[in-house]
């Protein structure tokens, strides 16, 4: 469940009988996706960063982290690995600027546009 509080979101999430409470606070959501977006935008060549979407989230361990979801439209190709494999150290720097939160670590999902126009709109990743 998310509760917005001003630029902080707080998170309760509930793990058998005990509930976990992350509060994340993301300066400026908008502005942290336009800025991945750009840095990512900056690694591959055939393809396009169409849509960042950010949301804070606690990870099984009761962790704070942050999902990050990259719509893409072009094909990925073959040299393109080792940039999805590091995308998520290049953009620390970024999110380190835009977040309170010196320990958060992102999770990445790169999704072809096809694919996220083809799920239901009520789908979560």
């Amino acid at each position: 469940m998310y509760a917005n509080h001003g630029a902080a979101r707080v998170i309760r999430i509930a793990h058998g009988s005990q509930e976990t409470v992350a509060t994340i606070s993301v300066k400026d959501t908008a502005k942290l996706s336009r800025a991945i977006a750009h840095e990512l935008g900056k690694l591959f060549g055939n393809i396009t960063i169409e849509e960042v979407n950010v949301t804070p989230d606690v990870d099984h361990d009761g962790a704070d982290m942050l999902r990050v979801e990259i719509v893409f439209s072009g094909k990925l190709r073959a040299s393109d690995a080792k940039n999805v494999a590091g995308a998520a150290r290049k953009i620390m720097p970024t999110i380190d600027e835009l977040v309170d939160d010196d320990d958060l670590y992102p999770l990445l999902s790169f999704v072809s546009r096809v694919d996220y126009d083809r799920r239901p709109k009520s789908a979560t990743y």
